[in-house]
């Protein structure tokens, strides 16, 4: 008879063995990788590289196909679709604003494909080939949101309360809404930077103009009120979205946040600890 320790070991083995069959019956094997996919990204970048743009419109509808179910691709193959749609916005002559088509379809494709849909957005954002195309900017910004990694509040956050251009802080201020699924502490940390930079603009878009002649034009209270009529429902919109309440005025915002500094998520939403 073998000693108990020695038997009660055994059975944990056996009990393991079996859980871990268990799980691995349960856990559905990844799709297939697709061996048609690489010469279909090829096609893709002959696409994108027509220097005018005649195929812009045939690469739209092959993006389209390829990324219908991005949940149902092998792993491997999102990896590489995803890095092919990258490419898209560094490949052939520049789209200038009014026939950027092809990027906002691929930045509409990469919002599906989460933390490396967001990576790649992130740098085409970044891309120095387009930073004079504010709407375009602006886009990626929300498509950013919507693919709810959490490594990008950071770059929508400074966007939305530092930015000089105002569409694109309302574009990631629109983008910061999309994460109802986040951390409480990444939530309290974009509600606390939006109305504390909703209140620098309030307070300088009602401040009292000097009426000495004499003094220099102060523009800074009308620049403010430009930028509110931008920001200020969008802004609103994802305030309401991530704390569950309903106000519409900058006061009744900084009332409520400080009398409630640990306010919790409504619990309509699975909120992560």
């Amino acid at each position: 008879m073998a000693p108990k320790p020695l038997r009660t070991l055994s059975l944990w083995i056996a009990v393991g063995a079996l859980t871990g069959a268990s799980l691995a019956a349960q856990t559905p094997a990844p799709p297939p990788i697709d061996p048609a996919l690489p010469e279909r990204l090829k096609e893709l970048k002959d696409m994108a590289s027509d220097r005018e743009m005649k195929q812009d419109f045939q690469a739209i509808g092959l993006i389209q196909s390829l990324t219908k179910e991005p949940d149902k691709l092998n792993p491997k193959d999102q990896s590489r679709l995803a890095k092919a749609l990258g490419a898209v916005f560094k490949t052939g002559k520049v789209r200038p604003a009014g026939q950027d088509h092809l990027y906002r379809e691929a930045a509409n494709a990469l919002a599906g494909f989460g933390e490396e849909g967001a990576k790649e957005l992130a740098k085409a954002f970044e891309n120095k080939k387009h930073e004079d195309n504010i709407a375009l900017r602006a886009h990626l910004l929300e498509a950013i949101g919507k693919t709810q990694d959490e490594d990008q509040i950071e770059l929508l956050l400074d966007e939305a309360t530092r930015s000089p251009h105002d569409d694109l802080r309302a574009a990631a201020g629109t983008g910061l809404g999309e994460f109802t699924n986040a951390k409480v502490k990444d939530k309290r940390e974009i509600v606390e930077k939006l109305i504390r930079s909703w209140g620098a603009l309030h307070a300088q878009a009602t401040r009292l103009q000097n009426n000495d002649p004499n003094a220099p034009i102060d523009f800074g209270p009308q620049n403010a009120r430009r930028t509110l009529d931008k920001v200020e429902s969008r802004w609103i919109a994802t305030l309401t979205r991530l704390t569950g309440q309903s106000m519409t005025q900058f006061e009744d915002w900084q009332r409520w946040e400080n009398k409630n500094p640990h306010w919790e998520p409504p619990s309509t939403q699975t909120a992560k600890k």
